[in-house]
């Protein structure tokens, strides 16, 4: 079963005045029934005035800091969802 933790929000103001809203979620899942421990993932939702764009990236690891830690740094910098699986893959490359 697949479970969503929102742990972070960004409102930012673009250079025509719109307001875009960005939603980092931790998402954690077990792979197989009966697993205890769960893999972790990462979620983006934007939204911009009617819109909502929203990707993810599951099974990033099972350690819950290292995933939490790749999404406030997702926050800080203000990524989107169109970045980030490229993104992600950086972190993972670089043992982020």
């Amino acid at each position: 079963m697949k479970q969503s933790e929102l742990l972070f929000r960004n409102e930012v103001c673009l250079e025509d005045q719109r307001k875009m809203k960005l939603a980092y979620c931790l998402i954690s899942e077990c792979s197989q029934e009966g697993q205890s421990e769960p893999y972790y993932g990462i979620r983006i939702t934007k939204h911009l005035g009617n819109s909502e764009e929203t990707e993810e990236v599951n099974g990033v690891s099972y350690c819950k800091e290292t995933v939490i830690s790749m999404i406030k740094k997702l926050f800080q910098y203000e990524v989107t969802p169109v970045h980030l699986v490229e993104i992600v893959d950086g972190f993972i490359t670089q043992g982020a």
